[in-house]
């Protein structure tokens, strides 16, 4: 009897949900099944797993479903680092204006900070974010901008960098230093030199280190 090869690999993905969400008992994560389980999540990288996952996050879109639905994602953001597909990109960017729960979409943000986003897939719902009432929410956002070096994608971060009371913008204007630090270019120096002489210790280090990491990209052109 022939063996169905998409039931099989989802009935794994379906079991290393399970796994992820299941609750440490002990003092010692490191041998925790869950623990286990996103570290094993983080070395896949087949892309037959991708519309099994797309399948599974539709399926499970009720309120109660959201601890299965943030595993799921965890999986899926794994994959979009280690074997990035275009149009699953473009799925997981559009279930950001599905989601409202605020732990969800910051975990989901931070998982595309580490992607490479193609400039012709829009970032609108990053940028939309990156307004969020929600602190969680909008500091991973302005972390996500550094997968998509646009014109919009530094606009948004200028915008934080730019803010004149430090005081209530200290954590916007470190992620949105990173975040430039990561993308941008020589011409885009300037703009983080404004905080250089910050009396917030971690402003002015995130603004220094950005300009570092521009200055040696450039150097290895």
């Amino acid at each position: 009897m022939q063996v169905d090869q998409y039931d099989v690999k989802r009935k794994y993905i379906e079991e290393l949900i399970y796994r992820i969400n299941t609750e440490v008992k002990n003092n010692s994560s490191s041998t925790a099944v869950s623990w286990k389980a996103i570290r094993e999540a983080e070395t896949l990288a087949d892309i037959s797993y991708y519309p099994i996952l797309k399948e599974l996050l539709l399926g499970h879109s009720k309120p109660k479903d959201k601890k299965y639905r943030n595993a799921a994602y965890f999986i899926f953001g794994e994959l979009l680092k280690n074997v990035p597909e275009e149009k699953y990109i473009l799925f997981y960017l559009e279930q950001l204006e599905k989601e409202n729960d605020k732990y969800i979409l910051s975990s989901m943000l931070d998982k595309i900070g580490d992607i490479l986003i193609p400039t012709n897939i829009s970032i609108k719902n990053i940028i939309t974010l990156t307004r969020s009432e929600q602190w969680q929410v909008r500091h991973s956002a302005i972390y996500a901008l550094q997968a998509a070096a646009t014109a919009e994608s530094k606009q948004a971060l200028v915008y934080y960098i730019n803010q004149i009371d430090v005081k209530t913008y200290k954590y916007e204007i470190i992620y949105a230093n990173a975040a430039l630090g990561a993308i941008g270019s020589l011409e885009d120096i300037p703009i983080l030199q404004q905080h250089m002489k910050s009396r917030f210790l971690d402003v002015r280090e995130s603004a220094k280190f950005a300009i570092s990491r521009i200055q040696n990209r450039e150097k290895e052109k």
